[in-house]
């Protein structure tokens, strides 16, 4: 059975919940709602973010629709720099554990982790085996804590069994003391985005060709270049469909942009499906060469083209995706796409087969296979940088 700690559930769907929506198919699956990696701030929205969490926290475990995990909202202080805070969110969260893992007697027990806070869980919990999930360079993110990731994710890679990372840049820095990661790439749920819905009216009747953006829009989106677009390309509509982290008013003055707000993952299928060219759009620093977007491929799934800035992760998908190194690329080459349009049916469907090929049930199945190997793998004690160590037996099987 698999114990895996990372977002909310349901409110910002990551690499490891497409994972574990599979995986929960054939095993149990226990999935604790976000612990924070970062301390709340004196704002109006961590306050009432943190009041949210508290009230859930009280309430028994629930059972999410359509048979996905069971979710617990753990009891913890979002202080895991300091390491007695550390001990006791591990001892808590353990805690409140353990009579649904009374439930599940005799079976191998694997912690998943997305925040390396999460390895004071590890060592109160002693699962039979321990992933951390790395899905970003989270020191670099906004929303991160840099001092708490420079003291949290030492100890989770020397406590870890193994450490899966979704970018190849991630692979070199995490790393740690000969314990190479292992490479798990997005995926995508290709039955879910091609589900026809009916778009909104409104939608529907936008001229075209429509050039769209799905995802947060905060500091890590070039918001300049998203001007550039909507101004170079006065006959198009840019449309904008996530939740707005910065002020993208000016933006939103112009004619041919519709900006939509938040859209719910189970009604993004009905909204991207009106893009006739999906946009990575990302600011060009260190950060970005971390960076695999999940909705590249939810836009291949559909047939989409795809414009993106550079990614080291591209060069994957690079048959797929037309990509420049500035704005003035960027928008050349977007021209050049948009000449195009209405696009060929056929080379539509070739985009749509090749996202097929890498879908969440096989991303799954890899992740399986490593969580067989590390459960037949000899157990020998292993040192943590917190000064414990780990005398747990593991029976091969």
């Amino acid at each position: 059975m698999f114990i895996a700690a990372g977002p909310d559930w349901g409110r910002h769907p990551c690499s490891l919940s497409h994972i574990m929506d599979v995986v929960v198919r054939e095993h149990s699956v226990i999935w604790i709602n976000s612990i924070a990696q970062r301390a709340p701030r004196l704002s109006r929205q961590d306050l009432v973010r943190a009041v949210h969490k508290a009230m859930a926290s009280i309430r028994s475990t629930s059972r999410p629709a359509s048979d996905g995990p069971l979710v617990i909202h753990p009891r913890a202080v979002p202080y895991h720099k300091y390491a007695p805070v550390r001990s006791v969110n591990g001892w808590l969260i353990a805690r409140q554990l353990k009579p649904l893992l009374a439930r599940f007697a005799g079976h191998k027990v694997i912690l998943v982790a997305t925040n390396p806070a999460a390895v004071a869980l590890a060592n109160s919990l002693r699962p039979d085996a321990t992933i951390y999930f790395c899905m970003d360079e989270y020191a670099r993110m906004q929303d991160s804590d840099r001092r708490l990731i420079e003291v949290c994710e030492p100890l989770m890679l020397s406590r870890a069994d193994a450490t899966v990372v979704t970018a190849r840049t991630l692979v070199e820095s995490k790393t740690w003391r000969g314990k190479i990661p292992v490479y798990l790439p997005q995926g995508v749920d290709v039955a879910h985005f091609r589900k026809r819905a009916q778009p909104q009216a409104a939608l529907a009747a936008l001229p075209r060709p429509v050039i769209g953006f799905q995802g947060i829009i905060g500091g890590r989106v070039d918001i300049e270049l998203l001007e550039k677009i909507a101004r170079t390309f006065p006959w198009a509509s840019l449309v904008l469909a996530g939740k707005e982290e910065v002020d993208i008013t000016p933006l939103k003055r112009l004619p041919n942009v519709h900006a939509l707000g938040p859209i719910p993952y189970a009604d993004l299928p009905s909204v991207i499906q009106v893009f006739d060219v999906g946009l990575v759009a990302y600011r060009n620093d260190a950060h970005v060469a971390c960076v695999n977007p999940l909705k590249l491929l939810e836009y291949l799934a559909l047939g989409q083209e795809v414009v993106s800035v550079y990614l080291p992760e591209l060069l994957a998908h690079s048959e797929y995706v037309r990509w420049a190194r500035n704005h003035e690329e960027y928008l050349a080459v977007l021209g050049e796409v948009l000449a195009r349009h209405p696009f060929d049916p056929a080379d539509k469907g070739r985009r749509a087969a090749y996202a097929a090929s890498h879908s969440w049930k096989v991303r799954a199945r890899d992740f399986l296979a490593l969580c067989d190997h590390l459960l037949a793998k000899p157990y020998s004690a292993t040192p943590t940088l917190d000064g414990a160590v780990d005398h747990r037996q593991r029976t091969p099987v």
